[in-house]
């Protein structure tokens, strides 16, 4: 006896077929087949497995015991298989999962958040009305590693440090300028130059100082410090909003940072150019779900679209 491996399903379909028909000849009008077929496949099993499944008769085929055995078996790989497609053809219906999305806190606060759930009405960098679809439910983090689809900022000319199979793609530039509250401004002097700042109170972020695009601050913030000067400094954008606000000194925010605030003012000042590199991140294998697809192309497409983005 030959060792026997089913490579086709047809030849289970062809047993319950001959044995719910009763003849090889009513198999073969079920299956489309012509019965020197039916009976040839039938056969090549019963030959492989070393005993006879159908006893051939003139008026038709029935199971020998072998044949009943094999065809309970056979019953129930029809069952599982109908199963299985069924759940195929529900693959249409299936929930559609929820999307994490991640990025610094500043940056999921003040624009993706806001711009991907409609929660503000205030002018964004980001175009709500570029979403013309119903999103999936989302989620925010600022923990790359638990995301979907990540938004990374590198110093420019660098690309992210990232593993594995990602797709990776430029979205844009990200310009920062100098800002203050309009009531810290009623308390200062003219100034002329971003170096005249070092005179004044500074309201730092710690995320700041490891940004070689940023430079240009980051000298200002050491040379204060250097001369014994006090430097406040918060862990995120968000952290920073209540001093800042409330007259505590100058910081360093996003260009845009004055849409949503308007109580803040980008300083007139001869400033350094300062600004990091935006990159959006996914994972090849996150991308094949649909949802994730949908929602990364359209995030690209919005911070594309967006000039508050672009090189200047």
């Amino acid at each position: 006896m030959s060792s026997f491996r089913l490579h086709d399903w047809n030849d289970v379909r062809l047993i319950i077929a001959c044995a719910s028909r009763g003849s090889f000849a009513g198999a073969a009008a079920e299956l489309g087949l012509d019965q020197t077929t039916v009976s040839r496949r039938i056969s090549a099993i019963e030959a492989a497995i070393g005993r006879p499944l159908f006893n051939r008769r003139r008026s038709g085929a029935s199971p020998t015991p072998a044949g009943v055995a094999l065809l309970e078996r056979a019953i129930r790989m029809q069952e599982a298989a109908e199963d299985f497609e069924g759940a195929l053809h529900g693959m249409s219906t299936f929930p559609t999962p929820k999307v994490t999305v991640s990025a610094s806190e500043g940056l999921l606060t003040y624009t993706l958040i806001p711009a991907l759930l409609g929660l503000k009405k205030a002018e964004l960098p980001l175009d709500p009305s570029m979403i013309r679809a119903t999103l999936p439910d989302l989620a925010f983090t600022t923990a790359a590693d638990k995301a979907d689809i990540s938004v990374i900022a590198t110093s420019p000319g660098d690309l992210p440090r990232l593993k594995g199979a990602v797709r990776v793609r430029r979205v844009g530039t990200m310009h920062f300028v100098p800002v203050a509250s309009r009531t810290f401004l009623h308390q200062m002097p003219p100034l002329s130059h971003f170096d005249d700042l070092v005179d004044h109170p500074l309201l730092d972020i710690g995320i700041y100082h490891a940004i070689r695009g940023l430079d240009g601050w980051n000298a200002l913030v050491s040379s204060r410090k250097g001369r014994g000067e006090e430097v406040l400094i918060a862990p995120t954008t968000p952290k920073l909003q209540q001093p800042l606000l409330s007259g505590g000194g100058v910081s360093l925010l996003p260009n845009y940072s004055t849409l949503y605030e308007p109580s803040l003012v980008q300083l007139d000042l001869d400033a350094p150019s300062m600004a990091v590199s935006l990159w959006l991140v996914s994972h090849e294998d996150t991308l094949r779900e649909p949802a994730v697809r949908e929602l990364y192309d359209l995030m690209a497409a919005m911070f594309l679209a967006s000039s508050w983005y672009r090189e200047i």
